[in-house]
């Protein structure tokens, strides 16, 4: 699950952190899908896995792209889920079970991210406005900052 939207001071400019489902760089190469880590979360009708920063009680996903090696792999949609309520979407390309390359993230009724995972990208808000951004590689997914402020 994701953490949204989370205000920081950054030097000149203010950082929008968004902790993203799409990523988990800290994850060995070869990540443990027997369940046991958190930070993995499966796709049960499609038997495939995907990187699951911030797991929470009740989530679950749906895929629908292709599953190499167990996971989520090439294009596709990942929907993010917590009981059963849509709360998310990735879309893009994915790689290893986590987004790379040219994507999208959303939250419902939040904040979006379209741009280069990681690289950069714009940050639109609920109301419509965008600002230019960039995601960052964390240890847990991605932060998505941003490095101007909100315009039309």
């Amino acid at each position: 699950m994701r953490v949204w939207p989370i205000w920081v001071p950054s030097g000149v400019f203010a950082g929008l952190a968004l902790f993203l489902a799409s990523g988990a760089s800290a994850q060995s190469a070869v990540p443990d899908l027997s369940g046991k880590d958190s930070h993995w979360i499966k796709d049960a009708d499609k038997n495939c896995w995907a990187a699951n920063p911030t797991p929470e009680p009740g989530e679950s996903i749906a895929w629908t792209g292709a599953c190499e090696d167990g996971l989520v792999t090439g294009e596709g949609t990942l929907t993010w889920l917590v009981r059963g309520k849509v709360v998310g979407r990735d879309s893009g390309t994915f790689k290893s079970g986590e987004l790379s390359g040219y994507g999208r993230i959303s939250q419902t009724g939040g904040p979006s991210f379209e741009g280069e995972f990681p690289g950069k990208g714009v940050l639109t808000f609920p109301n419509g406005k965008k600002a230019a951004a960039q995601s960052v590689k964390e240890e847990f997914g991605w932060s998505i900052e941003q490095y101007t402020p909100p315009t039309r």
